[in-house]
């Protein structure tokens, strides 16, 4: 478990997540059906293989109980994903750090399937509230914070890999080949993209990820 610095809240890391990752890329590479847009996710997803879920679900409950935890899950929905707008491309809520829900009893996997180069997780404080997760009684601050802020302090469209004048990296994971990170939904996050960053369609050569969300 990794502490997220200035909160209470951890970060679980897993690697060796799946006992046949290059399996899940030759699935979805052999899937008919084309993947879908998202209009939150730069890129493309498509469902993973009916068994992935119970698998990953036993797997992190393995990891929690390791880790004298109490929290458990049971249910979710998962999706391989691929990285595939230019920095041009991106909207304002995708160059910043997002959360995914205003809930810390759900949670969020990114789950690599691509090499260390295309960077890994990055967990960020934003600095006018000082909050690391956005859960439902700090929502609105945030939300009206932030409309603030960007008046004096635009976001240009581009990957956020590091310190802004808005956002501060307080924890970064790197990317490993079948590694699984895991932590709440609330949590202010982004991935490390470069700015050199060339978007690849080949789920062999891509930044290709399964994204998940469990509860």
């Amino acid at each position: 478990m990794l502490p997220v610095p200035g909160s209470n809240h951890q970060v679980l890391v897993i690697d060796d997540f799946m006992p046949a990752p290059h399996q899940l890329i030759e699935y979805a590479v052999a899937r008919q059906q084309p993947p879908s847009q998202s209009p939150v996710y730069p890129g493309l997803r498509s469902p993973t293989p009916p068994g992935y879920l119970k698998y990953a679900i036993a797997a992190i409950n393995r990891a929690f109980q390791r880790e004298k935890l109490t929290a458990r899950v049971s249910t979710g929905e998962a999706y391989f994903a691929m990285v595939t707008r230019t920095t041009e491309e991106l909207t304002l809520e995708q160059s910043m750090p997002h959360f995914d829900r205003p809930l810390l009893n759900e949670y969020a996997i990114v789950h690599y399937l691509c090499s260390p180069a295309f960077g890994g997780t990055s967990f960020y404080r934003y600095k006018p509230t000082a909050q690391v997760a956005i859960t439902r009684p700090g929502l609105h601050t945030y939300q009206q914070n932030l409309a603030q802020h960007l008046l004096a302090y635009p976001v240009e469209p581009g990957y956020i890999n590091g310190d802004t004048p808005l956002f501060e990296r307080v924890l970064q994971v790197p990317c490993e080949f079948n590694r699984a990170v895991i932590y709440p939904c609330a949590l202010l996050h982004s991935g490390d993209i470069s700015k050199q960053f060339i978007p690849d369609l080949n789920p062999y050569t891509a930044r290709f990820t399964v994204t998940a969300f469990v509860r």
